[in-house]
């Protein structure tokens, strides 16, 4: 049995904790002490509804009791909030190993989560988690591919170990930078493709586009040290298909909301009432693109319906030519 301490979780996080405590002793840390105390009395989180936390998950905003003793802490903020919550973190010493989920990249800075841990916390030993999958659907049962990453051989094992969960199937690799990119990169282009079946239900080019999405992970993996691999498996391609087809992925509702109505959404997104992280990941991704002079049409395009205001119309129909 390992103490394991999740810090601000909100849907996957509260799941991963649930699965977890079933073997394992959990804590929840939140930083807003009403919504802790919030969650505790009520053991729900409205990020997962109809789900109940199990009263053996100690939730708190004594961020000192949460983690003291813990063998494992797993930062479940999104990547727009990864970094502040490591600052709370800076003044414990003997930190134990750190795990991540945020399916983004620092939108400022262009860091990856381990990036931004290696700047924070020094020498902090660091895995990533990532995978297909919606929160509400795998504590209820639902088989799910993830993979966990590190560079660290031996914490890779311990977390294949701890994360033998149903309905889980975990598979690990030494890609850590290739499986932050993946999970980013999938948010991003979801967003295009999910638009695009605004217009036309048409699996032929949801396909093509799937294809081409992954081309284009492929040419940022390249020139930041990633395997190809990575993105050919659940990371990758097994994340953007089930991101850009099922409705209950946020990213494939603000595609599909930015031919519509995008104002309301796009307002909620700024002000993080809602989690889209492919909002960030498109502008970050845009951006790495003009760096390394690569040629990334699919996120150029997404690019510039979401924050040059082309209308959908005209982004439907180029994404659309893009596929043939």
């Amino acid at each position: 049995m390992k103490k394991i301490a999740i810090l601000e979780p909100g849907a996957w996080g509260t799941a991963l904790g649930i699965l977890l405590s079933r073997k394992n002793t959990v804590n929840f840390w939140y930083e807003d002490s009403v919504l802790s105390a919030k969650i505790d009395k009520f053991r729900k989180n409205e990020k997962l509804l109809g789900i109940k936390i199990p009263k053996k998950i100690f939730i708190s905003s004594n961020l000192e009791k949460i983690i003291k003793n813990s063998d494992l802490i797993i930062n479940t903020s999104p990547s727009f909030n990864f970094r502040k919550t490591l600052l709370s973190l800076r003044n414990f010493k003997n930190l134990p190993p750190l795990l991540g989920i945020a399916k983004g990249i620092e939108k400022e800075t262009l860091k990856a989560p381990s990036q931004i841990v290696e700047e924070l916390l020094d020498n902090a030993l660091y895995a990533h988690l990532s995978g297909p999958g919606f929160a509400k659907q795998i504590v209820r049962g639902k088989p799910a591919k993830e993979v966990i990453a590190s560079r660290n051989k031996k914490f890779l094992k311990e977390l294949e170990e701890l994360f033998k969960i149903k309905p889980l199937r975990v598979s690990t690799t030494t890609d850590l930078i290739g499986v932050q990119l993946a999970g980013a990169l999938k948010n991003a282009l979801a967003i295009g493709i999910s638009l695009v079946e605004v217009k036309y239900q048409n699996p032929g080019i949801k396909k093509a586009l799937i294809h081409l999405g992954v081309e284009e992970m492929i040419k940022i993996g390249k020139v930041m040290g990633a395997e190809r691999k990575t993105f050919l498996g659940p990371a990758g391609l097994g994340d953007l298909i089930l991101t850009s087809t099922n409705p209950l992925s946020r990213n494939f509702q603000f595609g599909q909301a930015l031919f519509s109505d995008a104002k309301k959404l796009r307002k909620e997104i700024i002000e993080r009432k809602i989690t889209v992280e492919g909002f960030d990941n498109v502008f970050a991704f845009y951006k790495l693109g003009k760096i390394h002079k690569l040629d990334l049409p699919m996120i150029n395009e997404i690019y510039k319906v979401i924050y040059k205001k082309t209308p959908p119309e005209k982004a439907i129909k180029n994404l659309t030519n893009l596929a043939f």
